[in-house]
């Protein structure tokens, strides 16, 4: 079961509050003013309000995928992973230039008919000596 958090303003979307002292009070931390008065009378959609965080799908990008084990049905990533332990990963092949020194299979692995799974070594990518994803040039 998840869990979501409600937060203010200043959590949520950056916003540097108001001033600590010289009569305010009760305000530290709000969001400030909403609308105008009677014209148009209400609050335009968009508006950056306190509310729910989580719970979204993210994507993350430059994870480097450096070892399969089709035999145990593993894969190692190096990078950031999101989401809880437990949750479904979803990988998949960029959309930009890859380097050319990577040789493993994507999007995963099939095994030729009659093959035994269990007789397959894990592959490794050769990372060379320098990152293709952090390199300046």
């Amino acid at each position: 079961m998840f869990f979501y958090r409600s937060q203010g303003v200043m959590k949520r979307h950056g916003f540097s509050g108001g001033p600590a002292s010289h009569g305010t009070s009760l305000a530290h931390r709000a969001g400030g003013s909403t609308g105008q008065r009677d014209a148009p009378g209400k609050v335009f959609k968009g508006r950056k309000m306190a509310g729910r965080m989580g719970g979204k799908q993210c994507t993350v990008k430059n994870v480097w995928v450096y070892k399969i084990d089709p035999a145990r049905n593993m894969m190692w990533v190096r990078g950031q992973v999101p989401g809880a332990e437990g949750n479904f990963v979803f990988i998949k092949d960029a959309v930009y230039r890859k380097p050319e020194n990577s040789l493993l299979p994507f999007p995963t692995y099939f095994a030729p008919e009659g093959e035994e799974t269990q007789e397959l070594e894990p592959l490794i990518a050769d990372l060379g000596d320098v990152d293709p994803f952090m390199a300046a040039d």
